[in-house]
C-alpha cells in the first residue's frame, strides 16, 4: 500500500474517506489544490478506466473549488488531456491541452508540458488544421525554457520538420530533422551539475518514422 496519503494508486470508499479527511485538515488552500492534482495524477497514470474516472472527478473538483490557485490550473487541464489521450479520445485531449495553453497566455509564469503534448498529438493524429498553431506556439518565448533540454528539443524539431515537410519546404524540413537528430545524439547537456538531465533515453518511434517519410 502506498504510504503517501495523496499518492494512492488504488481507490475505494475507505481510501476516499481517508483522503478527504486528511485533505480537510490542510490549512493552505494552494496545498489542497496541489494534493488533489497529485492524487489525480497517481490514479490517472494507472491507465485503469475506473481510476481515470476518479482522477477526472478530482481534477474537476480542483478546477471548480480552487480555480483561483493559478499555479495548478494549466497542469490540471493538461492532466485531463492526458486522461482523454489514454482513453483514445484524441480530439478532446487536444482541446484540453489547448485550454492549458490559453490559460498560460494569461499566466505565462505557470507553464505546463501541455504545449508539447498538444503539438505531439496534433502531429500523430495528423491534424493538419493545427499545424500553423503548433508553429506559432513553438515560436512563443514563454516556452523557451520549457523546451531547452535535448529531449524536448528532439521532439520540438522533429515536429517542426514534419510540419515543414507537409508544407513542401524540403530544405528547411531537413534542417529541422538534422537538429532533432543532433539533440537525440547528445550525451551531455553542458550544465555543470546536470550533465545527463533531459537527455534522450528512448526515441519516439512514431515521430522518427514521420520525419523519415
Amino acid at each position: 500500500m502506498n504510504r503517501i496519503w495523496y499518492r494512492n494508486t488504488t481507490w475505494n470508499e475507505e481510501i476516499e474517506n481517508s483522503f478527504f479527511k486528511k485533505l480537510g485538515r490542510v490549512k493552505d488552500k494552494s496545498m489542497r489544490a496541489q494534493y488533489l492534482k497529485l492524487q489525480a495524477g497517481s490514479l490517472a497514470y494507472t491507465k485503469t478506466p475506473a481510476l481515470m474516472d476518479v482522477a477526472e472527478k478530482l481534477l474537476n473538483k480542483q478546477l471548480t473549488e480552487y480555480s483561483d490557485v493559478v499555479l495548478f490550473v494549466s497542469s490540471a487541464y493538461g492532466l485531463l488531456g492526458d486522461i482523454q489521450g489514454f482513453k483514445g479520445i484524441y480530439n478532446q485531449a487536444i482541446d484540453l491541452y489547448k485550454k492549458a495553453i490559453d490559460f498560460e497566455a494569461t499566466y505565462p509564469n505557470y507553464i505546463s508540458p501541455s504545449f508539447m503534448d498538444y503539438a505531439e498529438l496534433a502531429i500523430k493524429t495528423k491534424r493538419t488544421d493545427l499545424y500553423d498553431d503548433v508553429e506559432k506556439i513553438f515560436s512563443e518565448k514563454r516556452y523557451d525554457s520549457a523546451s531547452s533540454f535535448p529531449f524536448a528539443l528532439y521532439k520540438k524539431y522533429s515536429i517542426l520538420s514534419i510540419i515543414i515537410k507537409y508544407k513542401k519546404d524540403m530544405e528547411k524540413a531537413k534542417y529541422y530533422a538534422d537538429l532533432a537528430e543532433e539533440n537525440a545524439q547528445k550525451q551531455e547537456t553542458g550544465l555543470n551539475n546536470h550533465q545527463t538531465l533531459g537527455l534522450v533515453t528512448k526515441r519516439d518511434e512514431i515521430l522518427d518514422e514521420m520525419v523519415r517519410k
